[in-house]
């Protein structure tokens, strides 16, 4: 029993420090993306629960606003990238919807800042407009448009145009 008590304390010890990692991964992200300044660290207790503390180390209550929560969850998501070391592309739908210009464009240079990041963006047509555009076109590697045609009865069809997005060529 002695010996499972032992494997039992090490697993517990482990994942203490992971959680750790992933709250250092998730601030150094957060504070990137968001423009709030107060914000000095995250920290995830060993039961999981999340605390945003402040320059006095005082927990900040989490706004619940759309864009912060897309804040937040790209830095969790993020920070999980991180932590595990796992290349897998982040797929984003309707990536700044909700966000204001300057969450757009914190987030934006996020995306572009690492060259081995890859993020497939599945955007609105007002989301990233012609400025957001030409700011990360050098980063894109490729557009494709989905043009959907109505066929009837509630049923449509859609096509592929490579090298495009919306309002012209790419």
């Amino acid at each position: 029993a002695a010996s499972g008590a032992g494997v039992i304390s090490s697993a517990f010890r482990l994942v203490q420090q992971s959680l750790k990692e992933l709250a250092a991964a998730m601030t150094r992200v957060y504070k990137q993306l968001a423009h709030k300044t107060q914000v000095t660290k995250i920290v995830i207790e060993d039961d999981g629960a999340v605390k945003i503390l402040s320059k006095t180390n005082t927990e900040i209550p989490f706004d619940r606003s759309a864009g912060e929560n897309q804040i937040f969850a790209t830095a969790l998501i993020a920070g999980l990238a991180e932590v595990s070391r796992v290349k897998a592309p982040l797929v984003v739908d309707t990536p700044l919807g909700r966000l204001d210009s300057k969450h757009r464009a914190n987030i934006l240079n996020f995306w572009i800042s690492n060259s081995q990041r890859q993020v497939i963006l599945l955007s609105q047509d007002e989301e990233i407009d012609d400025d957001f555009y030409k700011r990360i076109k050098n980063n894109v590697s490729a557009t494709f448009l989905l043009e959907h045609e109505d066929v009837g009865d509630g049923m449509g069809r859609t096509t592929v145009v490579p090298d495009k997005y919306f309002g012209g060529a790419a």
